[in-house]
């Protein structure tokens, strides 16, 4: 049995796209037959079959360092079903009677999380040290509504600049021996800074009051220019596309809340202005004449020249050595 849940690797994409087609075929029957099938006999085989997954993912003769591509695609599909089989078993257990289940969402955001971070942590796998980081801003948020339910979006809104802040310490640690979790934990990061601003905007598509109401202040209009500017700029200098577009989405909404002054007036007070002379002053930095460079040294004398320096010019240099043991 040990032996049939390591694939081999000749055969490992082969397994993963089947479970990839697997685990679309299982969400699609939650869903089809939500009505018609209990939550037990759903709950059991989307646990059964996140078991195998996981098992196959874990299992997978690893070529040492991070894990293969078709090993990740075991694992996330592992997990996206253990999130399924954690769903229904809240179901069972009698979850979302009493409305919104923010402590349901807790403890299954526990056991998701861990369930993520150990292999994110044995084996190496930067997208299960990601889906883990996601399950643990799942449960802060949660666990907040869930004990001081609060009337006003800010405390949500200030949890997420924190994680986002804790996101961005932890992949400084991780740079070095894990690059690409790394990487990644900058892209949950700028997710964090997208729903951020998603909290303002969603006023602005959807007509939401309260949580979605549009109108942000210069304080956080600022945290989205920034965190949106750092976002690109990692991008550009470590090459890494996702933390580019996400920071490129960030800016986007921060242009469509600052696009609304305080007092209605079409003026240029004070972000446009702010923003133009920052970026003119920047490239007027940038494009500025340059200085002539400095008059190149004379060249040595040949009898003075350093004796590293006269390799290959055909001269015979004798050094003599007294060596005294």
């Amino acid at each position: 049995m040990r032996e049939l849940l390591r694939p081999p690797a000749h055969r490992g994409p082969l397994i993963a796209a089947g479970a990839v087609v697997l685990v679309v075929g299982v969400l699609l029957a939650q869903l089809r037959v939500e009505d018609t099938v209990g939550d037990g006999v759903h709950l059991a085989y989307a646990a059964l079959l996140s078991a195998l997954l996981l098992a196959l993912g874990w299992g997978a003769r690893g070529e040492g360092g991070a894990p293969a591509a078709y090993q990740s695609v075991l694992l996330v599909c592992g997990l996206l079903l253990l999130a399924v089989a954690l769903f229904r078993l809240a179901d069972v257990l009698g979850a979302g009677d009493d409305g919104y289940p923010a402590g349901a969402l807790v403890w299954t955001s526990a056991v998701f999380g861990t369930a993520a971070l150990v292999p994110g942590l044995r084996l190496r796998s930067g997208i299960c040290v990601f889906l883990a980081g996601l399950a643990g801003v799942s449960l802060v948020l949660n666990g907040w509504q869930w004990l001081f339910s609060p009337s006003s979006a800010t405390p949500f809104r200030v949890l997420l600049v924190l994680m986002a802040l804790a996101f961005v310490l932890v992949s400084l640690v991780l740079r070095g021996g894990r690059y690409r979790a790394s990487v990644l934990l900058v892209d949950a990061a700028g997710l964090l800074m997208l729903a951020l601003g998603l909290t303002f905007a969603s006023g602005l598509f959807f007509g939401l009051g309260g949580i979605g109401g549009a109108g942000a202040g210069t304080g956080w209009e600022l945290v989205l220019l920034a965190s949106g500017c750092g976002l690109v700029a990692f991008g550009a200098v470590d090459r890494q596309p996702g933390p580019a577009w996400i920071g490129a989405g960030v800016l986007a909404l921060f242009v469509l809340l600052a696009v609304e002054t305080e007092s209605g007036d079409n003026t240029l007070l004070w972000w446009p202005l702010v923003l133009l002379l920052i970026g003119g002053g920047a490239m007027a930095a940038g494009l500025r004449p340059r200085d002539p460079l400095p008059p190149e040294p004379d060249a040595y004398p040949a009898r003075d020249r350093p004796l590293a320096s006269r390799t290959g010019d055909g001269d015979e240099t004798v050094i003599r050595v007294r060596v005294e043991d």
